[in-house]
């Protein structure tokens, strides 16, 4: 059987700057993507208080607290 020729200590070094420039490269994709969820979560939590504060306005204005079934009802 023959041997392998043992990699080059230049291939060697090629090919671990081209896998650190992918690693790098996923990195910065991970941190835009991570910076985008956190936008969607800040807007999902926006949401949710505006329509807590709705709710609460509802329930002010009907003078009681209804429940959520009633007020679907009740907009319908």
């Amino acid at each position: 059987m023959a041997r392998r020729p043992s990699p080059s200590l230049v291939d060697r070094e090629e090919a671990l700057l081209a896998t650190q420039r992918e690693i790098l490269s996923e990195v910065s994709r991970l941190r835009r993507e991570e910076a985008y969820l956190d936008l969607k979560v800040r807007q999902a939590r926006e949401q949710v208080r505006y329509y807590e504060g709705l709710l609460g306005l509802l329930r002010r204005d009907w003078g009681k607290i209804p429940g959520l079934s009633d007020l679907v009802r009740k907009l319908g």
